[in-house]
Order: structure tokens, then C-alpha cells, then sequence
């Protein structure tokens, strides 16, 4: 950052002189054009005018030297690091016979995760990985919304699986998680990216680089509700479905709260999608009542089940809902923030500009 002192040009107008290697760098002459863009928080942004899509994506290869990296698990956080920062592609090197089978077990565990991240070239001391697909491809709010309907089919899968006693759907609902999981990582690359270049912003369908933070914490939000749902179908794929049933009223009692739960997840992909403030109220205070209800038939469970491993995976399935509908409600918070930030009198005069 260095200090520009404003000039004079003609009676009224005010000129300040741009970096000369800031121009080199853009490729800027006399006579080019560049936009002029006031950002949220009253600064100018200055973008060259021809400057193409290409140019917006950060195009660095970094190479990592497996041969240093012998702690487990460092070659996969070093290649999600990679991906979310918007580096398209990257080298994994070894300076010995030839990369451990071990290494590439780790490498092509962690790309199934990182969508359109392939193995484009394979030799025994080299392998390039790169990404193949756009980060602007898709709006952050298809994502999110496709994360809400996979949450939505998890959870059925979820409540078939006990109400018709059937181990299958529970295998579905883990299959699924690894689909939300390749959505959060690429919703994180977007956002890191836009936040680093703020030209992408429009492209991936942000009104505000405001929301920024707040997408991130619905993405990590709502992948997190994933894992728990994921939690609860591998605990009850361990359980006898026998033994549930022998419980009266439990079974339709833990079906009915998860109900609860899909109309939950249902109104808060109404809620994002309308900045509804009365909806998101409505939702937050029905999440409150869903951790009464887990509880309450937490102490049920104990007082009626006889089988300790059978009650302990019922309770730890029931404060996992609860903590599952808690993650949903971080959507709605997020809500009432941003109808803050734009005060609409179709919001029934809830909320509007005094001057």
C-alpha cells in the first residue's frame, strides 16, 4: 500500500496517479479504459476494463514433496488447502524410486472429495492433479440449496430405515454425505476465490462480498448437519432393529421428531430463498422446541430400555438430531442479518428506514 496525493485537473475535477507496476502488471497504456467501482464500505475498486475471466483465477501450480511430508494425513490437508485457495492445479514429486502406494491410496481418497479435481498425468516420482472444473460454474446459492435437498433426502432415508426396519437406507444416507461433502469443499473455493478477487463475486451470484462470511457459515453449517446425520445411520446400521421395535412408542416417537426436522429443513430453503424474517423467527423458535423434545424422550429411552448399547446409540441419535437442527438454524440467523442489512417495506413495515 503507498500514499497518492490528489491533483488538480481543470477547474473542479481531482486526479490521483496510478503504480507503475501495478500498470505493467495489468498491461494498462495510455488510452486504455478501467472501471471505477465504489465498494460497501465507501473505498474504489479500479478494474482494467479488458480483463478476462481467465485472468480472475488464480493459476499457480505449487509442487509438494511427499518425501517431507511424513506425518499422516498432511498430503491430503495440503491438497485441500491448494484447492480451496483456487490454485487449479498442483505436483505431488518424491526424489525416490516412486511415490508409496500408501500416498496414493491418501491422494485418490481425498479427490473424490474435491470436485472436478483429477489426476490428469501419473508417473512413478510425479503426479499432477488438476481442477477441471470452473468455480464460477455454479451460483453459491444452487449450492447451498442442493446441500439443503441432500440433507432433506438423508434424513428420510433416515426415518424409512426405522420406520420400516430396514438397514439399506441407512447405507444410502452415508453415500449421499460424500456428495455434501464435495459440494462444501468447492462452496469454500468459490468464496476464498471472490474473496481474493472480488470480480468473481457477480460470476458466482453474490449481491455483497458482505456475504462472504455469512455463506461460509451456512456451507460449514450445513456440512456439518451431514456429518451428523452420517453419525446416526453408521450407529443404527450397528443396532438391532429388534431390539428398537421391543420399545413401545419409541420407534414412531423418534419418526415423528424427524418429521419435525424435514418440515424444519424445508421452510429454511423457503426462508434463504425469500429472506422471509417471519419464516426464520418461526423456524428458530421450532428448533428450540425440538431440543425439549430430544430430552424429554432421552429420559424415556433410559428409563424404558433395558439394553445399554441399544438405549446409549437411541440417546446419542437423539442429541445428534438436535444438534443436526441447531446447524439448519444457523441458515435462518443469517437471514434476519442480511434483511438488516437491506430494510424492505414488503416485509409488512416490520422493519424499514427512519430518517
Amino acid at each position: 500500500m503507498s500514499m497518492r496525493t490528489l491533483l488538480k485537473l481543470g477547474k473542479s475535477s481531482l486526479v490521483v496517479v496510478l503504480p507503475k507496476d501495478w500498470l505493467n502488471e495489468m498491461g494498462l497504456k495510455n488510452g486504455d479504459k478501467v472501471l471505477v467501482k465504489q465498494e460497501d464500505d465507501g473505498s474504489l475498486k479500479i478494474i482494467p476494463a479488458n480483463i478476462s475471466i481467465g485472468r480472475t483465477i488464480n493459476n499457480a501450480r505449487l509442487a509438494i514433496n511427499v518425501d517431507k511430508c511424513k506425518d499422516k494425513g498432511l498430503v491430503s490437508r495440503l491438497l485441500i488447502a491448494n484447492y480451496l485457495i483456487g490454485n487449479d492445479s498442483v505436483v505431488i514429486r518424491t526424489r525416490r524410486g516412486g511415490v508409496s502406494a500408501e500416498i496414493l491410496k491418501e491422494i485418490r481418497e481425498i479427490i473424490t472429495k474435491l470436485r472436478g479435481f483429477e489426476i490428469i498425468e501419473q508417473k512413478p516420482n510425479r503426479i499432477l492433479l488438476q481442477c477441471v472444473t470452473d468455480a464460477t460454474s455454479f451460483s453459491i446459492d444452487n449450492l447451498i440449496g442442493r446441500m439443503l435437498s441432500l440433507l432433506l433426502s438423508m434424513i428420510d432415508y433416515l426415518r424409512r430405515g426405522l420406520s420400516e426396519r430396514k438397514q439399506d437406507y441407512f447405507q444410502e444416507a452415508i453415500f449421499i454425505e460424500e456428495e455434501i461433502d464435495r459440494i462444501y469443499w468447492f462452496g469454500v473455493r468459490q468464496l476464498i476465490m471472490v474473496q481474493r478477487n472480488r470480480a468473481l463475486a457477480k460470476l458466482v451470484g453474490l449481491e455483497s462480498t458482505l456475504h462472504i462470511v455469512g455463506n461460509r457459515a451456512i456451507l460449514k453449517a450445513l456440512e456439518l448437519a451431514g456429518d451428523y446425520v452420517e453419525e446416526m445411520a453408521k450407529d443404527l446400521s450397528k443396532l438391532s432393529l429388534d431390539k428398537i421395535s421391543a420399545l413401545p412408542n419409541i420407534p414412531e416417537k423418534i419418526c415423528e421428531l424427524i418429521n419435525r426436522i424435514e418440515d424444519i429443513i424445508s421452510d429454511a430453503v423457503r426462508t434463504y430463498n425469500g429472506i422471509d424474517i417471519f419464516l426464520a423467527n418461526n423456524v428458530l423458535e421450532r428448533i428450540n422446541e425440538i431440543t425439549k423434545i430430544t430430552h424429554s424422550l432421552s429420559e424415556e429411552i433410559m428409563n424404558k430400555c433395558r439394553d445399554v448399547k441399544t438405549g446409549v446409540i437411541l440417546v446419542k441419535l437423539l442429541t445428534r438430531l438436535s444438534d443436526m437442527a441447531k446447524s439448519i438454524g444457523t441458515v435462518c440467523e443469517i437471514v434476519l442479518n442480511r434483511a438488516m442489512e437491506n430494510p424492505s417495506r414488503s416485509l409488512q413495515n416490520c422493519i424499514y428506514r427512519e430518517f
